[in-house]
C-alpha cells in the first residue's frame, strides 16, 4: 500500500482531534489512525484498550478481532456521520435515499464538513481494505467519490471535460479525492478488473496534473506508487459478489455464404433471425446498403433481404409489432417489413405539449445515437449539428407518428452545462430496465477531437469520455444520475451493450477509450445484475476465452431463447494485426454469450479452438462427434459423447 495522509478540520468540536497519538507507537497504519481520527470522543472511550495497544497487523491476523473491527467501524457509521449530515440519510446513500449521485444535504455541505466527511470515508476504506472487506470498501471509495461530484455541482457549472477546484484553492480536497482513487484502484485490482484500476490511477494522474503550483502537483504525485506493468490473470472467483464465471462460443453457420465483416453497422433480431444491415468495412470508404439475415435456429447460412435504398452507418434499427425502424433524423421514417420482407415509411412531425405542429428540427441526417423501445420510441444524443454530440432527447407517439421533445437543447442553442441532465454526447449504450419504468445511458464521449478538425468551440487534442450513468424515468419525465457501483468496467464509449431479460441482466463487452496514447481497445464482459434488491451492482465475468478486442460490435439478445449473440465490431491493428497496411480491422464472425457456462470455456482455454465437434463447434473432450479428423480418439470421443449431447444438442452421428 502507498502512504496515505489525513486530515481534520480542528473547527469540528465534536471530534475528538489528534487521537491518533492514543494509538500504540507500533501501529504503523495510518489508515487506523484515519479512523481515530474522525471518532467522537464518546467513541474513542468505548474503543477503550484497543485503540491503545492493537496493532492492525495483530487485527488482520486474528479472524475474531478482525470481525469485531469491522462490525464496529460499519455499525457506528450512521451515527458519526450524522454529526454532520444529520439523521435524514444512511450513509453510504441506498434506494431508500434516492441512491443518486446527486445529493442535496452534501451539496450543502462547507468545505470543512466536506474535507472531514471525505477523510472519514477514506478512512473507513482503508480500514475495510486492509481487513479484506473488498466489497464494502469499494462502497465508501464510491461515497469519496459522490462527495467530490456534489461539491462540483454546488459550485459554478463547469463542463464534465474540465477538472474541479474549489475556490478558494484547496489542496486537501484533491489529496482526499486522490487517497479514495487509490484506494479504488488496489480493490479494482484485486478484483482482476486491471482497466477500471488502470482508470482510477490515471484520473488521479490527471487530477495532480491538473494543479497550478508545481509544487503541490509533487506532494500529491507522493501519494502514487509507479503502475506495475505485471499483467493480472487468474481464472480463480475470490469475491462472488463482485465476480462471476462467464463463456463466449464462437458459433458457424453449415453453408458456405458469409456476410462482409463490417463495422458502424445495425443489428437486431426477430423470430428468432439474426439481422445485419448497413454499416462499412474497415480500412475502406465503402457503406453498404444492403441487409443480411441469417437464421439462429437452423444456422443453415445467411440470406440476403431486400437492401434499404442508400447506404448508412451509425445508425439503429428496432423491432416494433413486425418492422424494423430505421431512425436517421428525417420526417419520414423508414421501416423493413419483416413478414413481407419489403420497405415501407411513415410520415411523422414534432408537436408541442398543446399538439400544435412545429417546424422539424433537424437540418441534416441524425448518427451515432441511441434508441430505445418501449411502447413508444425514444432517441436520444448522437450527431446532426455541432461534431461533439448532442444531448436532445425525444418520443415518437406511433398511434399518433407525432415527436415530443422531452429535454436537451438543440443545436442552434448555445451549450451550457447542466447538472440535471446528460450532457452532450456520442456513441454510447443503453437499456431499458425490467420493469419497463426507466431508461439507462452509460458513458460514452464528448468527440472534442472532431471538434478540433472543424476548428470550432470546445476543441481538444484528446476526446472525452463520460463516466456517468443517468436513468429516465418514463412516468415522471425526469434524469437522474445514478451510482455506477460494484466491480464497475472502466469508462468507455462504442462499447455491445443490451439487456437480457430471462438473465435479468445487463451485458457489457468491449469498446475503446480514448488516451494521449491512442485508442484503448478492451475484449472484457461485466454484468449488471438486476434481480437482487437494492442498487444493481456491476460484477467482472472471469472468462478464460472471449472474442477479441473490439468497438461497436452489436450485442442483441434473441426475446424467444433469451440467448445473447455478438456481432461485428473493429478493433486497431496496433491490438491486432493484420498483415496488412489498414490501420483497423473489422470481424463478421458470431459468437454467443453462454452466461455462467464456464465447464466448455475452461476446456477451450486448456485444449485451444481445435478440440471441437466437428458438427456444432462445441469445445470438449470430445474429438469426432460430427466428422472425421486425424485426431480422432476413440475413447475420449465415446466418453465426451453423451455429456455433449445432453449439454449441447448436438444429434450428428457418432
Amino acid at each position: 500500500m502507498y502512504a496515505r495522509s489525513f486530515y481534520h478540520p480542528a473547527t469540528c468540536s465534536d471530534y475528538e482531534v489528534g487521537q491518533a497519538a492514543s494509538v500504540d507507537p507500533g501501529c504503523s497504519d495510518p489508515g487506523f489512525r484515519g479512523i481515530l481520527l474522525c471518532r467522537p470522543k464518546k467513541d474513542l472511550i468505548q474503543l477503550g484498550p484497543m485503540a491503545k495497544k492493537t496493532k492492525v497487523a495483530d487485527i488482520v491476523n486474528n479472524p475474531k478481532l478482525e470481525a469485531a473491527f469491522t462490525a464496529y467501524v460499519l455499525s457506528g457509521s450512521t451515527r458519526r456521520v450524522a454529526l454532520l449530515v444529520g439523521g435524514q440519510i444512511k450513509v453510504p446513500l441506498d434506494p431508500a435515499n434516492g441512491g443518486g449521485v446527486k445529493c442535496a444535504i452534501y451539496m450543502n455541505l462547507t468545505m470543512d464538513e466536506c474535507l472531514t466527511a471525505m477523510t472519514y470515508y477514506n478512512g473507513v476504506a482503508t480500514a475495510l481494505y486492509e481487513t479484506d472487506q473488498l466489497a464494502q470498501a469499494l462502497q465508501w471509495t464510491l461515497e469519496v467519490d459522490v462527495l467530490h461530484k456534489d461539491a462540483r455541482f454546488a459550485a459554478h457549472p463547469i463542463f464534465d471535460w474540465e477538472i474541479f477546484h474549489p475556490l478558494p484553492a484547496c489542496l486537501e480536497f484533491h489529496r482526499q479525492r486522490l487517497l479514495g482513487l487509490m484506494t479504488a484502484s488496489d480493490v479494482l485490482l484485486k478484483f482482476g478488473n486491471t482497466g477500471s484500476a488502470a482508470y482510477c490511477r490515471n484520473l488521479g494522474q490527471e487530477v495532480a496534473k491538473s494543479l497550478p503550483s508545481g509544487v503541490d502537483e509533487l506532494s500529491l504525485r507522493r501519494e502514487l506508487i509507479p503502475w506495475s506493468s505485471i499483467i493480472y490473470r487468474s481464472l480463480d472467483i475470490k469475491y462472488p459478489d463482485l465476480q462471476v464465471r462467464g463463456s463466449w462460443q464462437r458459433l458457424k453457420w453449415r453453408e458456405s455464404s458469409r456476410v462482409t465483416s463490417c463495422m458502424a453497422h445495425a443489428c437486431f433480431i426477430h423470430k428468432s433471425r439474426l439481422y445485419v444491415c448497413g454499416g462499412q468495412r474497415s480500412g475502406t470508404l465503402e457503406l453498404y446498403p444492403d441487409v443480411w439475415c441469417l437464421d439462429l435456429v437452423k444456422m443453415n447460412g445467411w440470406r440476403e433481404v431486400p437492401s434499404y435504398k442508400q447506404p448508412f452507418l451509425n445508425c439503429q434499427m428496432v423491432v416494433h409489432e413486425g418492422k424494423a425502424y430505421l431512425c436517421r433524423g428525417y420526417a419520414q421514417l423508414d421501416y423493413l417489413d419483416l413478414e413481407r420482407e419489403s420497405w415501407g415509411g411513415i410520415q411523422t412531425h414534432f408537436v408541442d405539449e398543446r399538439g400544435k405542429k412545429l417546424q422539424w428540427p433537424f437540418h441534416r441526417g441524425l448518427t451515432d445515437y441511441t434508441a430505445n423501445i418501449d411502447s413508444k420510441l425514444y432517441v436520444f444524443g448522437g450527431k446532426y449539428g455541432r461534431p461533439i454530440g448532442c444531448n436532445y432527447y425525444y418520443v415518437l407517439d406511433f398511434a399518433t407518428r407525432t415527436w415530443r421533445h422531452l429535454s436537451g437543447a438543440h443545436d442552434s442553442v448555445p451549450l451550457k452545462q447542466d447538472y440535471d441532465q446528460p450532457g452532450v454526447r456520442k456513441n454510447y449504450a443503453s437499456w431499458v430496465d425490467p420493469g419497463g419504468k426507466k431508461i439507462y445511458i452509460l458513458y460514452s464521449m464528448a468527440d472534442r477531437q472532431a471538434v478540433r478538425l472543424f476548428e470550432t468551440e470546445f476543441a481538444s487534442s484528446e476526446g472525452f469520455v463520460y463516466d456517468d450513468c443517468w436513468s429516465w424515468d418514463i412516468a415522471e419525465k425526469n434524469w437522474q444520475r445514478e451510482r455506477v457501483a460494484g466491480n464497475f468496467p472502466c469508462p468507455r464509449a462504442e462499447m455491445s451493450l443490451c439487456y437480457n431479460p430471462a438473465m435479468k441482466q445487463t451485458i457489457l463487452f468491449g469498446g475503446y477509450r480514448l488516451t494521449r496514447f491512442g485508442l484503448n481497445h478492451f475484449s472484457d464482459t461485466f454484468i449488471l445484475d438486476h434481480s437482487g434488491p437494492g442498487h444493481p451492482r456491476w460484477r467482472k465475468v472471469i472468462i478464460g476465452n472471449f472474442p477479441t478486442y473490439r468497438a461497436q460490435g452489436q450485442l442483441v439478445v434473441d426475446p424467444a431463447t433469451g440467448r445473447t449473440y455478438l456481432f461485428g465490431g473493429y478493433t486497431n491493428t496496433d491490438w491486432i494485426p493484420t498483415g496488412k497496411h489498414d490501420l483497423t480491422r473489422s470481424y463478421g464472425e458470431l459468437w454467443e454469450f453462454r452466461g455462467l457456462d464456464w465447464e466448455d470455456d475452461r476446456r477451450a482455454a486448456l485444449l485451444g479452438p481445435w478440440m471441437s465437434c466437428y458438427a456444432c463447434r462445441s469445445i470438449g473432450v470430445w474429438k469426432r462427434c460430427g466428422g472425421a479428423s486425424s485426431l480422432r480418439q476413440s475413447d475420449l470421443s465415446k466418453d465426451g459423447w453423451p455429456e455433449h449431447k445432453e449439454k449441447h444438442g448436438c444429434r450428428a452421428r457418432k
